[in-house]
């Protein structure tokens, strides 16, 4: 039952699964698309920051972020940036207060993802739907038992569906496990009597420290949101008030 859920959701949304997609090509403005549509690697396209992060250089399989670390958040939009932009679906299940004008500030195109409020038990539920319908789909680790977790894993593999696990609980075997080590902001200012300054922000810079499955890893500075001209990042300040809304 679940399979025809997930084939008409996708053909009512027009959805594509991540093994329709073969390996990004970089265009100029600085994000990666796949070359066409057709059978191939799962191997989903991602911003150039991010790709220094994962070990093939784009979204395969399974991916976790330490969902405790400050700036985590920040971190989860702008690694579904790169795939949204490329055209690819991608869902958010079960993670309530997740604001789609920080994605759309971090290079998410809002047309390309669904965030779908489910809890409890649904949440398994909506994620099998789902399994077999979009590109990408990020899971809360603790909405799971081990065992759902490990039949969600084999049913995604088996569908192309790369997994971003949101890391609740600690999750065994993901191809990369990323964890933001430092955040900071740009545009604070020191302010007398006040714990945490004032002043307008207008960059956020985080620190990504990426563990592989392989023994490998790899340590890399981000700038989900602002940041420096010319490294592929959005920046805030040229956006008009309401542009997103």
């Amino acid at each position: 039952m679940a399979t025809g859920v997930a084939a008409a959701l996708a053909a009512e949304l027009g959805l594509r699964s991540a093994a329709e997609l073969r390996p990004a090509t970089a265009e100029p403005d600085g994000f990666t698309r796949p070359a066409a549509i057709g059978p191939a690697r799962n191997i989903l396209p991602v911003t150039p920051d991010i790709a220094a992060l994962l070990p093939l250089g784009g979204l395969h399989s399974v991916t976790a972020i330490t969902a405790s670390s400050r700036g985590a958040t920040s971190l989860l939009w702008r690694l579904l940036a790169g795939p949204t932009r490329a055209g690819a679906w991608c869902a958010v299940v079960g993670l309530p207060g997740r604001y789609p004008l920080a994605a759309a500030a971090a290079g998410v195109d809002l047309g390309r993802i669904a965030l779908v409020d489910a809890s409890g038990p649904c949440i398994a539920d909506a994620a099998g739907a789902l399994a077999e319908g979009v590109a990408a789909m990020v899971v809360p680790s603790d909405g799971l038992t081990p065992a759902q977790a490990r039949r969600l894993t084999a049913r995604a593999r088996r569908s192309g569906t790369v997994i971003v696990w949101w890391e609740t609980r600690p999750v065994a075997g993901p191809d990369a496990r990323l964890d933001v080590a430092r955040a900071r902001w740009r545009g604070l200012r020191e302010n007398a009597g006040r714990r945490w300054g004032a002043g307008r922000l207008n960059a956020c810079e985080l620190e990504v420290a990426a563990r592989w499955r392989s023994g490998g890893g790899r340590r890399a500075r981000i700038w989900p949101y602002g940041g420096e001209p010319g490294r592929n990042v959005v920046d805030l300040r040229e956006h008009r008030l309401g542009e997103y809304q």
